[in-house]
């Protein structure tokens, strides 16, 4: 688009005859309606954009309009690391998209000291996606009458059919009702292959819903649902719920750690780092009312969230998780983390984007034509031994008294 024809739109936007979410229908081109936005922004905030400018020009902006962002002006371009991990006897590469100093080198000198004394293992404890809804009825007796229907063997029937009905990616797997009063809540559990799967669970919960609703209509019962998302599923909240029942993947990354690579990489021992451990994330942790029990596993998370291309706001189910350390009789040093919450997914929402889609590529976990979900549990893995190399390092460096010395050493930019 010429400068002179993007400068005459948005005088248009200005005076109020051309409403900004209308420009990529007028346009018929997103670059070009993006190149507007741009102008008035620019405009009216005398801002510059040419870094997000520059940004756009290496993005289909047509296509990430129709499936990711709104009111495009860019992209945002974040710098991007890797630390390599043996996982279960094999090497991988793992992304991490940050601007925190220090963070990418701590993570890969806890990556390897773990690689030297033979690797991370994991164990999938659970892999589910969930949604809640709420239903209203006529009082207790109609909620309970709800309850153990859905519960019955007809009522688990309806659950697999509906959701059959929706997607072929996945199944059903459970449903968990609470009565309370005039209220039924519903939390459906599914599995959802290599999606994430949260907008498939919650069309999925909405139709199983309304033939729930109809299956009682006939009976002369009537109920309503009050809404498809009832904030017991519980999505991008801190809940307890989320730990003790899974949602996403349910992993954990365990490594021992031998005596002379923690003397070698950390300059302390096994004991230093147990101790640390049980003072900052049990004791300091129940002090300040926290769900989680780690040191930093968030920074873990935001970075490989925004790498791979996952919703970064479920960071905050994710990060309730639990480091486990041991001081061995030996001098080795057992270390795991328990992430319940870990929700990703290798294909849809923002890992069809093309940097994304490299990373998952590279990394061995894109999961276009993963039909059984494996590639979302090798991506929970992989972000899980990442965790644990992160909490290692930061551990011991704690256990060291090398923590502020490590961040004192960033050039600060001014």
């Amino acid at each position: 688009m010429d400068e002179e024809k993007a400068n005459e739109i948005v005088e248009k936007i200005l005076s109020g005859d051309v409403k900004i979410h209308k420009l990529a229908e007028i346009l018929n081109n997103e670059s070009d309606a993006a190149e507007v936005r741009r102008r008035y922004l620019e405009r009216l905030y005398s801002a510059r954009f040419d870094a997000i400018r520059n940004a756009a020009e290496k993005i289909n902006l047509d296509d990430i309009a129709k499936r990711n962002t709104e009111n495009l002006i860019g992209a945002v371009q974040v710098p991007l690391g890797f630390v390599e991990l043996i996982v279960n006897n094999k090497k991988y590469p793992v992304f991490m998209a940050t601007t925190e100093g220090r963070l990418v080198a701590g993570v890969n000198r806890g990556a390897s000291a773990i690689n030297k004394s033979g690797g991370a293992k994991t164990a999938i404890i659970n892999n589910n996606m969930t949604r809640s809804v709420i239903i209203e009825t006529d009082g207790a007796q109609q909620s309970l009458e709800a309850s153990r229907y859905l519960n019955s063997n007809e009522g688990r029937e309806l659950l697999k059919n509906e959701y059959s009905k929706i997607t072929s990616h996945g199944s059903m797997l459970d449903v968990d009702v609470y009565p309370i009063g005039r209220l039924l809540f519903v939390r459906y559990s599914a599995d959802t292959a290599a999606a994430m799967g949260m907008n498939m669970v919650t069309i999925a919960s909405t139709n199983i819903t309304k033939a729930l609703i109809g299956k009682f209509a006939e009976r002369g019962i009537n109920m309503r649902m009050i809404s498809e998302s009832g904030n017991m599923c519980t999505d991008k909240k801190p809940a307890m719920i989320n730990i003790i029942n899974g949602r996403g993947v349910s992993v954990v990354a365990e490594a021992v750690i031998k005596k002379e690579v923690i003397e070698q990489y950390f300059n302390v021992d096994a004991e230093a780092i147990r101790e640390i451990n049980y003072a900052k994330n049990y004791i300091g942790s129940s002090l300040a009312g926290s769900l989680g029990h780690n040191a930093h596993i968030a920074n873990i998370l935001a970075s490989t969230f925004i790498a791979y291309g996952q919703d970064i706001a479920q960071i905050v189910d994710g990060v309730n998780a639990f480091d486990d350390v041991k001081a061995m009789d030996n001098g080795d040093l057992y270390i795991s983390v328990y992430l319940p919450a870990l929700e990703v997914g290798t294909f849809g929402g923002g890992t069809i984007r093309e940097a994304q889609s490299e990373l998952l590529k590279a990394s061995g976990v894109y999961g276009a034509d993963d039909d059984k979900g494996v590639t979302k549990q090798r991506l929970a893995e992989l972000i899980a031994s990442t965790a644990l190399a992160g909490e290692l390092n930061l551990l011991a460096a704690e256990a060291g008294n090398e923590l502020s010395s490590a961040h004192a050493s960033i050039k600060r930019g001014k």
